[in-house]
C-alpha cells in the first residue's frame, strides 16, 4: 500500500526478493489516504488509515479515518469488492483514553506542528499498525503515547463492518519514554509489536515486543530484542532508515524470524532478524 496515495499492491517474497504484484485503487475520498497498517485473517485483508490530523499543519483529515476490508483471489491476483468502515473513529471518540487526543487540532506528539508553531502538540490520535487474530482487529497507536505507555485498541472485526457490538478493548503496554507502536503482527498466540519513536521522533531506537493475551484487559508485554541497524543500508540523502513494518516469516520453539521494512530506504530496505521468543 502507498502511505501518501490511494493505491495498494501485494508483494511476494521469493528467494530473498520482494516482488510487487500489480497495484489496485482504494475507494477513499482523498488523494492522500495515509494508509498505515495492513493485516489478514485468512479470509479478509484489512487496511487502516492513520486517523490523525495532518502532521505538518494539524489540519483535520477525515479521509484517513477509514478501515478497508476485502477478499483477495490469490490465483487471479485481483481483489474483491473493497468495503470501507468509519466505525473505528466513532469508537475512538467514545473511549475515555482518547479524550482530548481526537478531533480538531489534536496535533501529534508534544511539539508544535512544523508549519503551525502557534499550536501545541496534544498527543493526537495516530494509528500505525493493525493485526487480525481470533475474530478481532488490534490497532497499535503511535499517539497518544504518555508516561511511557503505548495503546492497543481491539474490536470485533465482523461488527466493525457489518454492525453490532464491536466490544472494544483498550490495552496498555510499557515501552519507555518517547516511544510507541510502529506496527503489529500475529505470531501464534501472541502479538508482536515494532516499537520505535513516538510522534516527536526522538532518537530512541527500535525494539520488538511480545504481547500475550491481548484481549484480556491488562496486557503482558516483554521486550524481546533491540534492532541493531548499525550495518543497515542508509536511506535517502544518507539518512538512517526508519523501520515501519514487520511480518512473521517463521517461528520455532525459541525464535521468531521477522521481515522488517523501513521508510526512506530503497524498496523498503528489507531486513531479516532472528528474534528470541519470551520464555
Amino acid at each position: 500500500m502507498t502511505d501518501e496515495g490511494r493505491e495498494a499492491a501485494f508483494v511476494r517474497l521469493t528467494e530473498g526478493h520482494l516482488t510487487p504484484d500489480g497495484p489496485f485503487s482504494l475507494p477513499v475520498a482523498s488523494e492522500e489516504f495515509d494508509a498505515e497498517g495492513a493485516a489478514t485473517d485468512g479470509k479478509f485483508f484489512y487496511i487502516v488509515g492513520s486517523h490523525s490530523v495532518k502532521r505538518k499543519t494539524c489540519e483535520d483529515h477525515p479521509a484517513n479515518r477509514v478501515v478497508l476490508r476485502f477478499e483477495i483471489d490469490a490465483v487471479k491476483r485481483t481483489s474483491g469488492p473493497i468495503k470501507p468502515s468509519e466505525e473505528l473513529w466513532n469508537i475512538i471518540e467514545r473511549l475515555p483514553e482518547f479524550a482530548g487526543h481526537a478531533g480538531l487540532q489534536a496535533c501529534l506528539g508534544d511539539d508544535p506542528p512544523k508549519e503551525r508553531k502557534d499550536l501545541k502538540g496534544r498527543q493526537g490520535v495516530n494509528i500505525e499498525g493493525v493485526a487480525a487474530k481470533d475474530g478481532r482487529l488490534y490497532f497499535g497507536f503511535r499517539g497518544p503515547a504518555i508516561n511511557g505507555e503505548a495503546l492497543i485498541v481491539g474490536v470485533n472485526a465482523k461488527a466493525l463492518f457489518e454492525g453490532g457490538d464491536a466490544t472494544p478493548s483498550v490495552g496498555r503496554i510499557q515501552v519507555g519514554d518517547k516511544r510507541a507502536i510502529r506496527d503489529l503482527t500475529v505470531a501464534g498466540d501472541a502479538l508482536l509489536a515494532l516499537v520505535g519513536p513516538d510522534d516527536d521522533e526522538r532518537l530512541v531506537g527500535y525494539s520488538i515486543f511480545q504481547i500475550e493475551k491481548p484481549y484480556e484487559g491488562a496486557m503482558r508485554a516483554s521486550e524481546l530484542a533491540v534492532l541493531d541497524l548499525k550495518k543497515a543500508p542508509l536511506g535517502e540523502k544518507g539518512k538512517p532508515i526508519r523501520p515501519e513494518a514487520i511480518t512473521l516469516l517463521g517461528m520455532t520453539a525459541d525464535r521468531y524470524r521477522l521481515l522488517v521494512l523501513s521508510d526512506g530506504g530503497e524498496d523498503g530496505a528489507p531486513l531479516v532478524f532472528n528474534i528470541p521468543r519470551a520464555p
